[in-house]
């Protein structure tokens, strides 16, 4: 009889922490939805608040950090804030290089009830796309060569990626005590290694920067990176006339910017495989990437009521994210399996234990309960930087020395203007480059 009530005590703690966890996980989910809506409708000091909140009543948990750090690093970014969004951002990498190499060492413990569980150590492109803030955040304070290093860490990171992650595969295969052949530890495969965002950037900040031949062969590689993007279903992007220019210094002295859209959601797949060992019909729960596809046909700007500046797009960032969410796919898809199974054998062991006990009628009730758990617990991690832009635009522009009104325009497919975005900007005699940036997510 102790033995029976020692396994529904088991049985028990693994009910109260599936509950206690999707509890926590809606709540995060919620508040986020709330974030969220506050910064789409540019209310970003509400979607501060909320933000913080959400760390106050320990909604974004120790393992959230990650999530906290990106959503506090946009929101200050267009808040005009850039030292705060440098610091929360670079937060963010070091938390993301934090727990991918702890995700490295983490053992059987990264079987277990879900990936909610897990330190959440960002997706390929969320690691991508902070460094483009933070380069653009350092062109804001004026610090260039700092700026420089930021946007040739967006290519680095897309570069290196798939061999990242191929590591992390081969790690956690060696913890994998299942020995099943249907499991395959490896990591996916994108077609996109480059980023003309990035290229774009630093070939401007090295021609500001006193280095034209490294601009120039900036240029260069961004018509290269285009054309690889162009790959890509129903992609937008084309080499400007305008990027010709960016390897002369004296052809610009601003930077016009606008980011529209927002990052794929995260929704639940469940994926059923037959015949894995003697588990047959197991079930798995994955994330899926759905686009958020953007009302935005084309951007302008107009400076002064007098030019109108057309903004080519630059990154399709939602598309970079589909794309490149299938170097990790199959790394969560090989967790999960093996997860599955672990919880299988483990139901299977606690009713047979109890069988032997003498109770048959028993062993069932404890296979229900364990069976149920089982289920219940397996769960899609559908965390996310949700204030992530899904496109950017850009251009560049020279200014003559005094204030100047810039309005961003965004126009739908029919020509209707969407949105206006107004800003203010003092240029000096020798301006350098001054970065003009505006959001609409639409």
């Amino acid at each position: 009889m102790k033995v029976l009530k020692g396994y529904f005590k088991i049985l028990l703690a693994v009910v109260t922490i599936v509950i206690a966890s999707g509890c926590g996980s809606q709540k995060l989910m919620n508040g986020q939805k709330q974030m969220r809506s506050s910064f789409k409708a540019g209310d970003f000091q509400k979607a501060e608040r909320i933000a913080d909140s959400l760390k106050e009543t320990e909604a974004y948990k120790a393992k959230d950090r990650v999530l906290y750090a990106l959503e506090t690093g946009t929101i200050d970014y267009f808040q005009g804030d850039y030292d705060e969004s440098v610091r929360s951002f670079t937060n963010a990498e070091d938390y993301i290089d934090q727990f991918f190499t702890k995700s490295t060492k983490v053992g059987i413990k990264a079987f277990m009830t879900n990936d909610t569980q897990l330190a959440y150590n960002g997706e390929v492109y969320e690691d991508v796309y902070l460094n483009g803030f933070k380069s653009l955040s350092y062109l804001e304070m004026d610090e260039m060569d700092k700026a420089l290093v930021e946007a040739r860490r967006i290519v680095q990171k897309l570069g290196q990626a798939e061999q990242k992650y191929s590591g992390l595969a081969s790690s956690l295969s060696k913890v994998d005590t299942t020995e099943n052949d249907n499991v395959e530890w490896k990591a996916g495969t994108a077609q996109i290694h480059d980023s003309p965002f990035g290229r774009y950037l630093s070939s401007a900040l090295y021609a500001k920067s006193g280095e034209p031949r490294n601009s120039e062969i900036e240029l260069e590689k961004l018509q290269t990176a285009i054309d690889n993007h162009q790959a890509l279903p129903d992609s937008k992007l084309e080499f400007d006339s305008t990027f010709a220019k960016l390897d002369d210094p004296h052809e610009y002295n601003a930077m016009l910017t606008a980011f529209c859209g927002s990052a794929p959601d995260k929704v639940e797949d469940n994926i059923e495989l037959e015949d894995v060992g003697d588990n047959t019909g197991l079930k798995i729960a994955i994330p899926k990437l759905v686009m958020r596809p953007s009302k935005v046909a084309y951007v302008e700007a107009v400076v002064n009521d007098t030019m109108t500046k057309r903004l080519p797009i630059i990154e399709e960032m939602d598309k970079v994210a589909r794309e490149t969410f299938q170097i990790k796919k199959p790394i969560i898809i090989a967790r999960a399996t093996v997860r599955g199974i672990l919880k299988s054998v483990g139901q299977d062991a606690a009713a047979d234990a109890v069988e032997e006990e003498g109770s048959e009628l028993m062993g069932d009730a404890v296979n229900m309960i364990a069976g149920a758990a089982r289920k219940a617990s397996e769960r899609a991690d559908l965390r996310g930087w949700q204030t992530m832009p899904g496109k950017v635009y850009s251009n560049i522009v020279k200014l003559p020395a005094g204030t100047h009104r810039v309005a961003f325009k965004y126009y739908g497919n029919d020509d209707q203007l969407l949105f206006t975005d107004e800003h203010q900007v003092d240029m000096e005699q020798h301006e350098s480059l001054e970065p003009i940036a505006s959001i609409y997510t639409n």
